[in-house]
């Protein structure tokens, strides 16, 4: 369980300046001031919600939007293009694509410097352990909120968190992490857990990364719920 933790520890890139995009409290994400050259972004899960996608699209990106529960965007932008679709870990279920599948569609094969936002209530799971670390490099960067990490003490559950973790962290480090305070506290083994986490990675290959000398939150953050207070994760080391 620990090993499968330390796994998302926080780090550092040198020089590597963060901001924060997307609206205040749900719906915001911290990330590295590194868009030079993306050229594309893939946003999983939409809901009422864009700011995030607003924000990105505005720095000239193409933003490919994926949504099955929604008849339509909440606002516009000419870099928008959403489809009434999920995305799933596999073509079991119709009206669902997967990861593999969208990026084909929309990225050249040569296209290295994407950008991945992934919000889909805990099919995040099936999707990564199901996911080539190959593809997942092609992300420079990752935002990704990551549901019900109590599970972890289930072991039906913990095989298919460790490989997405273990898919996720291969090519990339985390430099967020964020608790969403409409989740709780679980405690696993002796270790308290916040249940949902808002993670941000960074590709190996921008810079030089060290373990985090930060404590979350950062003065960048904000609770997901304004009425509760944000929840404190120290340097989140196990």
């Amino acid at each position: 369980m620990a090993h499968i933790l330390g796994q998302l520890a926080p780090h550092d890139c040198a020089g590597m300046r963060k901001s924060r995009y997307g609206r205040l409290f749900d719906g915001g994400y911290v990330m590295a001031d590194d868009f030079d050259g993306v050229t594309a972004a893939y946003s999983l899960g939409i809901s009422h919600d864009v700011s995030w996608d607003l924000d990105i699209a505005n720095k000239g990106i193409k933003i490919f939007q994926y949504d099955h529960t929604i008849n339509q965007l909440p606002a516009h932008h000419p870099h928008f293009t959403w489809e009434k679709t999920g995305i799933g870990a596999d073509h079991s279920e119709p009206g669902f694509k997967t990861l593999p599948d969208i990026v084909a569609e929309n990225s050249q094969p040569g296209d290295r410097d994407l950008i991945l936002k992934c919000d889909v209530e805990g099919f995040e799971w099936p999707i990564l352990a199901n996911c080539s670390t190959a593809l997942l490099a092609r992300f420079r960067q990752i935002v990704i909120e990551v549901h019900a990490i109590n599970a972890l003490a289930d072991p039906r559950h913990a095989d298919l968190i460790g490989r997405a973790v273990t898919n996720l962290s291969a090519n990339h480090h985390v430099i967020h992490v964020h608790a969403n305070n409409y989740g709780a506290w679980a405690i696993l083994g002796s270790i308290p857990v916040p249940t949902v986490l808002e993670l941000t990675l960074l590709r190996k290959d921008r810079g030089s990364f060290q373990p985090t000398s930060s404590e979350y939150p950062t003065p960048l953050d904000m609770p997901n719920n304004p009425e509760r207070a944000d929840f404190p994760l120290g340097k989140f080391r196990f």
